[in-house]
């Protein structure tokens, strides 16, 4: 149980600073000659693995589920509406219908059999 706190602990901070881009801030010139021959002061947008696993998920899992449902299409036609939190759970409730339906894609099975968590 040792082992798979640290192990969890230590993938969740692997993840978290891996996850992370660094890009050094630099105080912007007043020397426009300067300006013109650095690229330190142009903003560059080098996005992570998290975002890019998540556009694609977003992309090509989550938008063509949820945009098959005609009840959330009427509601995204409205633009002027005001956000409500509601929306989200429908859509994430058509999204658990057709995606999770499974039991062998679950870890319950796998968990039960663990010697102290499981049943």
């Amino acid at each position: 149980m040792k082992n798979l706190t640290a192990l969890t602990f230590l993938t969740f901070a692997l993840l978290s600073l891996s996850s992370c881009s660094s890009s050094p801030t630099v105080n912007p010139s007043q020397n426009k000659a300067l300006n013109s021959v650095s690229t330190s002061n142009q903003a560059t947008h080098i996005k992570g693995t998290m975002q890019n696993s998540l556009d694609t998920w977003l992309e090509k899992k989550w938008t063509p589920t949820v945009e098959k449902n005609e009840t959330i299409k009427v509601k995204n036609e409205d633009k002027g509406r005001d956000f409500k939190i509601q929306e989200y759970v429908e859509k994430i409730e058509v999204y658990k219908k057709e995606n999770n339906s499974s039991v062998e894609e679950s870890h319950i099975q796998k968990i039960n059999t663990l010697p102290v968590i499981g049943k």
